[in-house]
């Protein structure tokens, strides 16, 4: 009797890895780098290729590793004398829909930019990701971004108080678990770079994208959601840094927060694909001069 394990061995896979319920291992059906692409269930076969978009049975990852047509994929398990588990469906939880905010709301938001300008961040580049100050609202006295989705809708809206008055730093409207920010404008840099900073705050990427660093991926905290997560794995570049704020002079959130994101990122990726970056001599990148910030990732 053959086992899930039994049977990729003999489509010929390789440096099979124990993941809990699932095994992971490098697609060879394809071109991929990534020795932890392909996960499949130890139980029912069921794979998921993240970084390719592809799902399905054992048969069909049978199908096409071998690359047969289903009917003969079908034969070729039929003789491993396998006995597979249904896939789980009870139970599930359940999926947030993330909302969408209608577009009217863009005109709450002046374009003023002096919060930014006077912190080193030109207007150029401020003005791409369409923010300004909201004067009335739930975000009044903040300087406010909109999110959007891959479809260009608005899923959420994220501000900085400006007035100092506020114990609340960044207030969030949306769900922001289902934000990747800015890939709305950074996609095809991070594809063409083959590489992402993930970093904490706006003011962090608007930082980097000023000193011409572009393809960073704020993580609204100090965690790295499924979302992000996700994108990651489809997106399979080359090198992930994790580049959280430097707590080591306070209370260590951020150095802290960035070991566990690189025990998590290492159960899908690669250990050379995954690294720690802290901004050395500075909390975050939005306090270090724009001049080093190249350099520092230059090195």
């Amino acid at each position: 009797m053959s086992s899930v394990r039994d049977i990729l061995v003999d489509l010929g896979y390789e440096n099979i890895r124990d993941h809990g319920k699932d095994y992971r291992m490098r697609p060879i059906y394809r071109e991929s780098n990534n020795s932890t692409s392909l996960q499949v269930n130890k139980k029912n076969g069921y794979f998921n290729d993240y970084s390719a978009g592809i799902r399905g049975s054992l048969t069909d990852l049978i199908k096409i590793t071998l690359r047969l047509d289903y009917r003969q994929a079908q034969q070729w398990i039929s003789k491993k004398q396998i006995t597979l588990s249904k896939p789980e469906t009870g139970n599930r939880p359940e999926i947030r829909q993330s909302k969408i905010f209608p577009v009217d709301n863009l005109k709450e938001i002046k374009p003023i930019h002096k919060y930014w300008t006077e912190r080193g961040i030109s207007q150029e580049t401020v003005s791409r990701f369409k923010g300004g100050i909201v004067t009335e609202g739930k975000m009044k006295g903040r300087y406010v971004f909109p999110v959007f989705n891959s479809s260009r809708d608005i899923i959420g809206f994220t501000g900085r108080d400006v007035t100092g008055k506020s114990k609340i730093k960044w207030k969030h409207l949306g769900n922001k678990a289902s934000w990747k920010y800015p890939l709305q404008e950074n996609y095809k840099i991070i594809k063409e770079a083959d590489k992402v900073i993930l970093i904490e705050s706006i003011g962090d990427m608007l930082a980097l994208w000023e000193s011409g660093i572009k393809y960073a991926i704020v993580t609204f905290g100090l965690e790295i959601g499924l979302e992000i997560l996700n994108q990651l794995l489809r997106m399979d570049v080359d090198k992930i840094t994790i580049s959280f704020n430097n707590d080591a002079n306070n209370n260590n959130r951020g150095n802290i927060a960035a070991e566990k994101a690189k025990r998590r990122l290492l159960k899908y990726f690669d250990p050379n694909q995954v690294e720690i970056r802290l901004p050395s001599g500075y909390n975050d990148f939005g306090e270090m001069p724009i001049n080093k910030i190249k350099t520092f990732f230059e090195l």
